[in-house]
């Protein structure tokens, strides 16, 4: 992630690096990316001035979508997991999923990305306009 986003200010690369290991780990939690030969595929993008998207896409073969947990009381302090998509909805402009591949009635994987504000003055010159990464 470092090396992809060189250039870039330190905190906007810990805050890509954070939404990026959270939605990698529920990637490989979550799916058949965590099973032998899975696979996680990473882009990031800039699709408009001021934006940057980071997306995660996972090998699907799951009933679960992603979701913020509905955690209450105690569980908020004594809770050792399920906080990993608040913290990218609160570090991001917004975030979100899509299939890789729509199907009636499997999960082929989906796309989990997450959009964060970037100065357009910070944007590295010359940076290209995706970088996929396996």
């Amino acid at each position: 992630m470092r090396k992809d986003l060189g250039g870039f200010a330190s905190g906007l690369v810990d805050d890509v690096e954070l939404c990026v290991s959270e939605l990698f780990a529920n990637a490989v939690e979550y799916t058949a990316s965590g099973g032998e030969g899975g696979e996680v595929v990473r882009r990031l993008s800039l699709p408009e001035a001021g934006l940057l998207r980071v997306e995660v896409a996972d090998g699907g073969f799951t009933d679960t979508r992603p979701v913020v947990a509905e955690l209450s009381g105690d569980d908020w302090f004594t809770s050792e997991r399920h906080r990993g998509l608040l913290m990218v909805s609160a570090i991001a402009k917004g975030w979100g999923f899509y299939p890789v591949y729509a199907h009636p009635t499997l999960n082929l994987g989906l796309v989990v990305w997450a959009d964060l504000p970037v100065d357009p003055a910070q944007v590295p010159p010359g940076l290209p306009r995706f970088v996929h990464t396996a």
